[in-house]
């Protein structure tokens, strides 16, 4: 995991694409699907995603597209949840996931059961930068291995709240 974490802090703040990271983050949780996104101009830039190798074309370019550029007030997104509030947003599909309507339909396409997002943040700064995803086959809670590594590699660029 700390190879993990120092690996996504340097691609990172290098600015560089993040699909082959999580494309690795993907494998090694067992996750349906894995994105980062950058905040700027009050955007949520896709910046990478990984997907599991049985995924279909139609819905990982689908998913690219829908998401390389989403505006802070599509709040039926968990990733746009995250930044707007600043806390890790959760769906599950057995769950009643209202106010993240876009994030149930992704979550059916990719096959998935739960849906994280945590908001990224450099350094000590308060702000927001960034939200990392990873929907996954399992029913995941607050507090399970997979939450906390992803809270972890949020932890990694700076201070989680």
């Amino acid at each position: 995991m700390v190879v993990l974490a120092e690996e996504f802090r340097a691609l990172w703040r290098a600015g560089s694409s993040l699909d082959e990271f999580l494309s690795r983050l993907v494998i090694e949780t067992a996750a349906r699907a894995s994105g980062c996104w950058r905040l700027e101009n009050g955007h949520l830039k896709l910046i990478g995603f990984g997907w599991a190798s049985d995924m279909s074309e139609e819905v990982r370019r689908g998913f690219q597209d829908a998401t390389r550029c989403v505006p802070l007030n599509q709040t039926g997104l968990g990733i746009v949840k995250a930044a707007v509030t600043d806390k890790p947003a959760i769906g599950r599909r057995d769950a009643d996931i209202t106010g993240l309507d876009g994030s149930a339909s992704w979550i059916v396409k990719f096959g998935a059961n739960t849906s994280l997002a945590v908001p990224l943040h450099e350094s000590e700064t308060p702000v927001v930068v960034g939200v990392l995803a990873v929907s996954t086959a399992a029913f995941v809670e607050d507090g399970d291995s997979l939450w906390q590594t992803l809270l972890h590699l949020s932890n990694t660029l700076g201070k989680h709240k």
